[in-house]
């Protein structure tokens, strides 16, 4: 009787002990969405910036997620500097917008840093996040970007681009085919030969915007990137079921 009431005492235990998938459920990522704007004007024109960004909450992985997308939202003010936070960086491209009116009071037109991220994948293991960025102080035209980052869901750990494509050769194999199709290189002629890209002596490479959407993998090549402004965005997307053993499974 003594060790039946030790065994029943023990399953009763068990029984309270939350499963491994239990666990996961409690630690399954929530989103919010948070925006920064701050803004200067002098007389009717106007230096605004503006992030809109996805907040992972309750996770494990939250806090890692969380501090990495906050690092690259720092990237899109001057590059070569170091910033503490968005406040920080957003006053001091104000103060240079107001530094520049001051020394040419005649000169039309805003400044603008515009930041759009939203979550473009999530599977068990892996989310994507895609930035999207328009900017303009001065000049003949306006820039943007599109930039990806792909994080492991479980550590929250950034994942760079060699830990997304594991097969690089074939990856590189099938991009330049596609490339090659987008923008209808003839048959037989070699792209350093064609006149409207920009290619290093090493010749065709990937784009730094890589990442996951929609159960696809996107690479996209921003202006000036492969080619110059006229040449525009060149967006390759492949679907993953046909990208088995050469990126990182969904």
């Amino acid at each position: 009787m003594k060790y039946l009431v030790i065994i029943v005492a023990f399953l009763c235990v068990a029984c309270s002990k939350p499963t491994r998938v239990e666990e996961q459920i409690v630690e399954q990522l929530n989103f919010s969405t948070k925006t920064f704007t701050s803004e200067r004007c002098i007389d009717d024109n106007c230096a605004k910036v503006e992030m809109t960004w996805p907040v992972a909450e309750n996770g494990a992985a939250a806090s890692s997620i969380n501090q990495e997308v906050s690092q690259q939202l720092l990237v899109y003010f001057q590059q070569d500097k170091t910033y503490n936070n968005l406040d920080s960086a957003a006053k001091e491209y104000l103060n240079s917008y107001e530094e520049f009116k001051s020394d040419f009071p005649d000169a039309p037109g805003g400044w603008a840093i515009e930041v759009n991220v939203e979550k473009s994948y999530e599977s068990d293991s892996t989310l994507s996040f895609k930035f999207s960025e328009y900017n303009f102080s001065g000049g003949a035209h306006p820039n943007s970007s599109v930039y990806y980052m792909n994080f492991d869901k479980t550590s929250g750990e950034y994942l760079s681009i060699d830990r997304v494509v594991l097969d690089n050769t074939k990856m590189l194999e099938l991009a330049e085919q596609a490339f090659r199709q987008y923008h209808e290189v003839e048959e037989g002629v070699e792209l350093k030969d064609d006149g409207r890209f920009f290619l290093p002596e090493t010749g065709f490479f990937l784009p730094n915007a890589i990442g996951y959407e929609n159960d696809k993998l996107h690479l996209t090549y921003i202006p000036y990137e492969i080619g110059p402004y006229v040449l525009g965005y060149t967006e390759l997307e492949f679907p993953l079921e046909d990208l088995k053993g050469v990126v990182r499974e969904k």
